[in-house]
């Protein structure tokens, strides 16, 4: 018997899943919101995990540590939320706890990019570059005006052509 999970979205099937890829499906969810969760903080995790995941996946070389690490730094944002919240760009101080948590984690050439960039230039060019995305969603997961992820962008090119 081929039993199949469907999952409907406003506009028909979206993806069919079979028993045997639960796991995979499951391991690309944020971490579950305690019921007591502030709104905000569960409409950040819904907002953000899907750049968190990847950025993480790609940066470890891994959807499985990808997984872990994302999750990790969003108890570690839970932990601290007010004082993200306090902060001058919430989305830029939960970013840098992310991208500190992953640091250490990273493989191929996002640890090359690391040895030879600022931690923030890196991921600058691993979110435009690895991972696909525009300057203006790159600039939304660091939480960043988008002239100040261009800026920080444009550096990090001109810095890899120099040598530095």
């Amino acid at each position: 018997m081929n039993t199949m999970l469907q999952r409907h979205g406003p506009g028909g099937p979206r993806a069919t899943f079979h028993p045997g890829h639960l796991d995979t499906v499951l391991a690309h969810r944020p971490l579950a919101t305690p019921v007591r969760a502030p709104l905000a903080f569960t409409a950040f995790c819904h907002d953000h995990w899907p750049v968190y995941w990847r950025f993480s996946s790609t940066t470890a070389g891994s959807p499985h540590r990808g997984g872990e690490l994302a999750r990790a730094a969003l108890q570690e944002i839970a932990a601290c939320w007010p004082e993200v919240l306090g902060s001058a760009s919430p989305s830029a101080a939960a970013w840098d706890l992310l991208s500190q948590k992953c640091a250490v984690r990273r493989t191929g050439p996002a640890a090359r990019l690391r040895r030879v960039l600022h931690r923030l230039e890196a991921d600058a060019l691993v979110l435009r570059h690895k991972m696909g995305l525009t300057h203006r969603q790159a600039a939304h997961a660091m939480g960043l005006a988008e002239a100040d992820y261009e800026l920080l962008h444009s550096r990090a090119v001109l810095n890899i052509e120099q040598g530095i």
